[in-house]
């Protein structure tokens, strides 16, 4: 796998000790002809920080930047190193884009040393009773965070500069920082209680200090007490921005304004909304009513759906205390026989069902359920509801129906797992995977995964992209049982990888016996990537094994290297006589970091995935004794002695994809699929010409694909995220909308 963009040990460090920017601005619309020093304030972390204590932060829709010259003399702002607690003062600074300052750093009694995050690259270092002068220019836009790094354990070790554009005030950069959306209730609906708030907010994190500040949790209040919270963990991520549904269990009866505050994780409010609603008397039920009524508005259609679907409805007790309903539920098939998917968030805004049923007590009496585990193939989705108070089932009411939807889904989950970084499908229906990291084989049969691990390796390095990286079924399975399987070996005296190793298990009735080595000391990185990890067998019979650069890319260049190479062997790790360098197990080289291979049904082409460097990664495909150009040639160069690739993914400085794994369908020689580590994209590479040689385009299958993927017998799909496999029919995906990358 790629590796990605790496912060200083320092920056970790402050993050792994939650330093985060606790100081306030403000917000009073300071003069634009000089800046404003503000007094120290304490830093904050009471679980409701008021409006006044609003985040200072630099959003992208400020709009564009209102660059002028600096100023010929600068304006000095002096700061002075205290003794215990260390302070910094003054403990916020507001400045111009369009002015120049000087800042002055003096030391006490002792030496010190500071930084300014993403303004200074180096640490300055003050004597004891010395100085230091930085100039900042009038080109920063943003919030930096002065840190006095000695005292790093001192809370109160730190200010912060806080740079704003032209002509824009204070009170107004406020708002930048984090945006709030109420969808539900409208401002000024009538609702009953308890009711949900459902609203967005964005952006999902403010890029800040060299790290991520995010909202952690939104809060409602209502006359200085808090009515009702959400957490981060039960956002429901969107990408650029998160909806929240936020439970009001309690308000009286009457006239409110509710204010909603975004708040992030030092403890800070980053926004506010207020939402003025009307809440209405409950009154007992009448029990001649009993019985909820309800409907499944979404899915609307049979499908097919992608995961994850999304279902939503309504349902009410008419007469009840409120909507009468506690809690909703949905399974997969009957409560009796059938599968539970989860409880669905019951109370979102439906005021057409208020206005139906002719009360504003049921203006909340929606349900919204975000389903990661339907199986794939045909589904009864049931939703079943519980009573407020007791928590009991509660029938429909008089003779309507169970509220059922059948539809058919192209995707479902097979198993969770951890980290299944290889899949390999078995001709008797079994799926056999690898965990990265404990070093794990485990099996799914039927559908289920089996209790008991296949094998256990005890001896993998968890050093950066080591692990357990390749699995492999022998071509003639299960006839010979024999499972191969590659990994990085632990050193245990360093630390670091020793080496890399492929080995070989008999299947005995789901567990693997006869631990055999079959090759040993292929070369791992011992500096932190690249070190490939792939196995596959051809239609040859032989044993391809992608090994990576080993993080130093001149290796790749060298034939006689195995670095940087796929490999070909004999099933039991002796070199094939007919490999393109005699006596080599190299087939092909100048490859930097190789993480999928898969032959072409009815060709045999082998077609493989490359890691490019923060972009330039590549489908290619292998011949054998060819050079493919790493490190010396990025994408297509046409140069000579050099194969090009059939697709690019990311030209610097766009962002890379990371392919993983790759696989045919046995019907779709056309189409290689394969995922990608960093956007969890299931991807189609449309190849044509005469020998497959070129790529058409790529469509976007799935959300769900980070790591392998492979196909079963039966024509069913697996591929898998960090977390769990999924299965999906091929025709079901293809017929499905595309995804926008």
């Amino acid at each position: 796998m790629q590796g990605t963009q790496r912060k200083t040990w320092l920056l970790r460090l402050l993050f792994a000790l939650g330093v985060a920017l606790l100081a306030s601005c403000g917000g009073n619309g300071e003069s634009e002809e000089a800046p404003a020093a503000l007094a120290p304030t304490a830093a904050t972390s009471q679980a409701a920080a008021g409006p006044e204590d609003l985040l200072p932060c630099y959003y992208e829709s400020v709009g564009p930047r209102l660059d002028s010259p600096a100023v010929s003399s600068p304006e000095t702002i002096r700061i002075r190193m205290l003794e215990r607690p260390y302070r910094i003062e003054p403990n916020d600074i507001i400045l111009r884009e369009n002015r120049a300052y000087t800042l002055v750093i003096e030391a006490g009694r002792e030496w010190h040393q500071f930084v300014i995050w993403d303004l200074l690259q180096d640490h300055v270092h003050i004597p004891p009773g010395g100085r230091a002068e930085v100039s900042l220019t009038p080109e920063a836009v943003g919030v930096f965070l002065i840190q006095d790094l000695r005292h790093l354990e001192e809370s109160q070790a730190r200010s912060t500069v806080t740079v704003i554009p032209a002509g824009v005030t204070a009170a107004a950069w406020h708002p930048m920082c984090t945006k709030f959306t109420v969808e539900a209730p409208e401002p000024g609906g009538v609702v009953g209680t308890p009711f949900v708030i459902q609203g967005s907010v964005w952006p999902v994190s403010l890029p800040t200090l060299g790290f991520d500040l995010y909202v952690t949790r939104v809060e409602a209040w209502r006359d200085g007490q808090r009515v009702g919270i959400v957490s981060r963990e039960d956002f429901l991520n969107r990408g650029e921005y998160s909806d929240f549904f936020l439970t009001v269990p309690a308000v009286a009866p009457g006239t409110h304004s509710l204010t909603l505050r975004a708040i992030l994780q030092n403890g800070v409010t980053s926004a506010t909304a207020d939402l003025p609603l009307t809440v209405v008397p409950a009154t007992a039920g009448d029990s001649l009513l009993a019985g909820f009524r309800g409907n499944i508005d979404e899915p609307a259609q049979e499908g097919p759906f992608r995961l994850p679907l999304a279902v939503r409805g309504w349902a009410v007790v008419p007469g009840s205390v409120g909507t009468g309903i506690e809690t909703v539920e949905v399974w997969a098939g009957s409560r009796e026989s059938g599968t539970f998917l989860g409880e669905a968030v019951y109370g979102t805004y439906r005021p057409d069902i208020a206005q139906d049923l002719d009360d504003p007590r049921y203006a909340s009496s929606g349900f919204y359920a975000e389903l990661l585990t339907p199986p794939a193939g045909q589904v009864d989705v049931h939703v079943y509801v519980r009573e407020q108070g007791s928590g009991d089932y509660v029938s429909p009411r008089f003779r309507q129906p169970e509220l059922v939807k059948s539809i058919y889904m192209a995707e479902g989950l097979v198993t969770e797992a951890a980290w299944p970084v290889a899949l390999a499908a078995a001709p008797d229906g079994r799926l056999f995977f690898a965990e990265l990291l404990n070093g794990r084989i485990r099996v799914v049969q039927d559908g289920v995964l089996l209790p008991e691990p296949f094998a256990t390796l005890t001896d993998v390095s968890r050093h950066r992209e080591s692990g357990f990286l390749g699995l492999a079924l022998h071509p003639e399975f299960p006839n010979e049982p024999f499972v191969y399987a590659m990994y990085v070996v632990d050193n245990p005296a360093t630390g670091y990888p020793l080496m890399q190793r492929i080995v070989r298990f008999r299947d005995n009735d789901n567990s693997g016996e006869d631990y055999t080595v079959i090759l040993d000391d292929i070369p791992a990185t011992t500096v932190q990537f690249h070190n490939g990890g792939r196995i596959l067998f051809g239609p040859d019979g032989k044993l391809y094994v992608s090994l990576g650069d080993t993080d130093v890319p001149d290796l790749a260049k060298d034939p006689n290297s195995l670095e940087g190479s796929i490999l070909r062997y004999n099933p039991d790790g002796s070199i094939p006589a007919d490999n393109p360098f005699p006596g080599s197990p190299v087939y092909a080289y100048d490859l930097r970091n190789v993480f999928g291979m898969a032959f072409q049904p009815g060709t045999g082409f082998l077609y493989a995935t490359e890691n490019g460097p923060g972009g330039f990664d590549e489908v290619n495909k292998i011949e054998a004794g060819q050079n493919y150009g790493w490190p010396d040639h990025l994408g297509a160069t046409n140069s000579e002695g050099v194969i090009d690739p059939l697709a690019i993914y990311g030209t610097w400085p766009e962002e890379p994809i990371g392919p993983t794994g790759a696989v045919f369908h046995p019907d779709r020689p056309d189409l290689l699929l394969f995922c990608a580590y960093h956007d969890f994209y299931l991807r189609a590479v449309h190849l044509n010409g005469p020998d497959y040689s070129e790529s058409e385009s790529t469509t976007v299958l799935s959300t769900n694909c980070a790591l392998d993927v492979t196909y079963s017998a039966d024509g069913w799909l697996n591929y898998s995220t960090i977390s769990a496999i999924y299965q999906a029919r091929l025709v079901d995906l293809l017929s499905l909308p595309p995804v926008d990358e």
